[in-house]
Parts: C-alpha cells; structure tokens; sequence
C-alpha cells in the first residue's frame, strides 16, 4: 500500500514541478502509513503536504474499510442507535430528506441536491463511492476530504468498541460511515441533508431519524429479493419502513398492491402521503444527449437521459413544491429550472466520451429503462461490455438486453466480497456470440483503441465495474 502511496505522490511532484522540502517521499520507505500519517500531521500545512496527507489517508481508509465486515445486512438499528447516544445525538440537530426505493435513488437525489444548493448548504449521503471513494459524503459539490473522513472513521470505530458491551456485535462498514455522515454534516452545519438508503429501509442504517422534513420513495423493483422480498409488496413493506411518525411521505407512482402497502403504514403512522400523478408528465422529447418534458403544464429539460428521468425529476419537483407549500424552502421556480437542466449523476447513461455511453444498470428495472433508451436511439453500431454479480437476475437481463442489435462482451465485476461468475454470464448469451474478457482492463485495452468513430462502446451492469472502468477511460482512454 506505501508502493501505491509512494508513486501516486512522486507522481504528484513530477507532474507539477514541486520540490518536496520535507523529504516526505523517503518517508514512504522508512514509516508504515499510520506513522506516516502521523508524521505529516505534524508539519507545516501546504500543497505538497496537504496532497500527501490525502493519498495517506485515502489508503488508511480504503485499508481499514476492508478489514470490517462488508458482506450482506446486518439485521437490528442497535447499533446505529449506540453511535447515536454515544455522540449526543447528531441526527437531531439535521433537517432530513430520507430517499428509498430500488430505482432512481441516485438521480432524485442529485436534482435535489442541485437545486437546494443554489441557496442552502447541503449535505448528501449516497453509496456505493462512484467516483472515489470520498464521494459518498459531500457537502454541496465537496466531497468530505480523506484526512477528515478517516478521522471520524477511526472515531466512531473506537468509540464504539470502548463502550460496546458485546465485543462479537461489530459495526459493519456502512455503519461506520453512515456515523460518519452525521458527525459531518453536522459539524458542517448544514441545511438540509439529503440521505439515500444503503438497502431496504426498515432496517437500513440509515433508518435513525425521528424527525425528518420529508421520505421518499422512488419506483419500487425486484432487487435484493433473498433479503427484501420476492414480491413487489413485500419489497414496498421494507421500502416504506423508513416511514415516521407524523411523516410526510412522497412516494413514486405505483401499482395498486404497493400504493395500498404504503398507504397502510402512512395511515399506521399518522403520515401524509403524496403520490405522483404520472398525468402531470408529458414527455415532449427523449434526446441521446438529453430531454425536455413538462410537468404540470411548465417546461423543463434534463441532461441525464432516458424518458425514466423525466420521472425522477418529476418526483423531485413534486418533493421541492412539498418543501415551498410547508414554507420549508424559498427558492425561485427559474432557479428551479436552471438547477434541474444541469443536474448529472455519474455512471448512470452517462456519455463520458464522444462514443463511449456508462449505465450502471443492475437490476431488471435498470436493464428495462436502458433497453428502452437503446430503442428509442437505435444506435446502428453498437458494441455492449457488460459485468453483473451473481446474486442479480442476470439472465433475464441478458435476455432483454440481447433484443438490442449488438456486438456483446462479458467481464467480471471486479469486487472480491461479492461472486462475479464470468461463466454463467457467458452461457446466458445462450447462441448469441459473446466475447469473453477476465477482466475489464483487458477488456477495455481490445474494446477501445479498435473504436470506430461511428460507433458507440455501452458498459453496463454492476455499478462496481461502472465505477472501475469510469476511472480507468478518463486516465487511460
């Protein structure tokens, strides 16, 4: 680990013709990065010294985050709750929009952080890290820094084993972050914070919060089905477990099964619910690069692309009007519409070259929303690099995905605590010819340099390779 550390930060100099005055890359030879770590906190801060400190830390978290549990759910809010109690409560001091659902979490969240932003300080919570690995906590555009993030880490992990009665019950990874999170923004002292469920909802960690100004619910699929249900109403009773006492709830339109599901713990909790009415959307163009859509009679455009994000930012619009009704917010419907037009989240139909489109799409409503897209396209030359775990539906997404007019290449995801078995994804593609690849380095290494102009490079499925082979093409290609 001090290797990579080491030639990140020689790098660093070389690129930018910096003098290392305080010797710190011979200290990535002589010190372990704890003690490295240590060391630099105690010299003068500038840019060389601050750069060193991140890549030390960066590599400390990553390091320690591999050590903890990180395989499954871990049952019970206890834990949380002792984080909670440990550290006076954090949670009660932010002003939550607590976002669930299978699909568009991600995108609902961005278009409400994007306009929120342009007046308040706000803090989003999302998982797992796309870009880096500091990307999952941000305030406004920033994301925490690695020297910050690993402080509160090794804080609420040693606090939590000093006073936790059964040393067997640990925190798993998304506990310690999600503590993390809260002790951050608070610190920050944020506005509004904007908190995306890691899975679930009822017993979600982030699940923890009494008081919120508003939950939603995103479109509802089969996802996580060992764990959250095999029907779309079992799926619906977990989602809708992050519902409170006294709640407004907004939720996204829904079959009459998983409507009647949310509207009986809404009317258990004494919460208003909204829904939105899919009468309000009309879609006026579905563009590869973009959309323009109205809802409730005024027009908008987005950058993130596929007719499913008309939804999503309908969802989002209808959660601002909620905030301006209850006098919550004060923002203007212009800067509303500027904000939404610009609003992107990576990995999802992002077009990160000219030619080469990233859609993280792991599940069968994800596969569903971009084979719409493709249809709707009709790219003529189209190439698909895919990647799914093994715990997905993986062969009925191949099965829609193979409708598409393509040529298909198969890797594994590149994660070691969940299965990527590149054979079973292989024999799915059934008679369809499909080339193999071990891993996305090598694929990409054949795929990229032999691209045409007039063709289009899709990599799709887990939102793990998405997010390994985003940074490799933006370094490499």
């Amino acid at each position: 680990m001090n290797l990579n550390c080491k030639m990140k930060f020689e790098k660093y100099l070389k690129e930018n013709n910096l003098e290392d005055k305080n010797n710190i890359l011979a200290l990535f030879s002589q010190l372990n990065l704890e003690q490295l770590a240590e060391k630099l906190l105690t010299l003068d801060e500038d840019k060389i010294v601050n750069y060193a400190i991140e890549c030390v830390c960066e590599e400390l978290l990553i390091t320690s985050s591999y050590k903890i549990e990180r395989t499954g759910m871990k049952l019970g809010l206890h834990r949380m709750e002792h984080i909670l109690e440990l550290f006076d409560h954090p949670e009660k001091d932010l002003k939550v929009i607590h976002v669930a659902g299978t699909n568009g979490k991600g995108s609902t969240c961005s278009y409400l952080k994007d306009v929120l932003k342009t007046k308040y300080k706000v803090g989003l919570y999302t998982s797992p890290g796309m870009l880096s690995f500091n990307d999952r906590i941000r305030v406004n555009d920033d994301f925490i820094s690695y020297k910050e993030a690993y402080r509160l880490f090794k804080l609420v992990q040693e606090t939590y084993d000093q006073n936790n009665p059964d040393p067997s019950d640990k925190l798993s990874f998304f506990e310690i972050i999600t503590g993390v999170a809260l002790l951050y923004f608070r610190d920050q002292k944020t506005d509004f914070v904007i908190m995306e469920v890691g899975l679930g909802g009822r017993y979600d960690g982030t699940n923890i919060f009494k008081e919120k100004v508003l939950s939603i619910i995103t479109k509802i699929g089969l996802d996580h089905t060992a764990i959250l249900g095999d029907t779309l109403e079992k799926i619906a009773y977990e989602k809708g477990g992050i519902i409170q006492e006294n709640d407004n709830v907004l939720i996204y339109p829904a079959n009459e099964g998983v409507v009647n599901v949310i509207k009986d713990i809404c009317q258990d909790k004494n919460a208003s619910l909204s829904i939105l009415n899919e009468k309000d959307i009309v879609v006026n163009k579905v563009g590869s690069r973009g959309n323009e859509f109205s809802y409730k009679g005024v027009d908008y455009s987005t950058k993130m692309v596929g007719a499913h994000q008309t939804f999503n930012a309908s969802l989002a619009l209808e959660a601002l009007s909620n905030l301006k009704k209850r006098n919550i917010i004060d923002i203007e419907d212009e800067v509303i519409k500027e904000a939404l037009s610009k609003s992107v989240w990576v990995g999802r139909l992002e077009w990160i070259r000219e030619n080469i489109l990233l859609d993280g799409a792991h599940n069968n409503d994800g596969i569903d929303s971009l084979v719409a897209y493709l249809n709707k396209q009709k790219f003529p030359k189209l190439k698909i690099l895919l990647g799914i775990l093994e715990d997905k539906d993986y062969k009925d997404m191949i099965e829609k995905l193979k409708t598409i007019p393509a040529e298909f290449s198969a890797t594994k995801v590149p994660i070691e605590i969940k299965e990527s078995n590149l054979d079973n994804l292989v024999k799915s593609f059934g008679d369809t010819h499909v080339t193999k690849y071990e891993n996305y380095e090598v694929a990409l290494n054949n795929i990229i340099p032999t691209l045409k102009d007039d063709e289009i490079l899709l990599i799709t499925g887990s939102l793990y390779l998405i997010s390994a082979v985003r940074g490799e093409i933006l370094e490499k290609y």
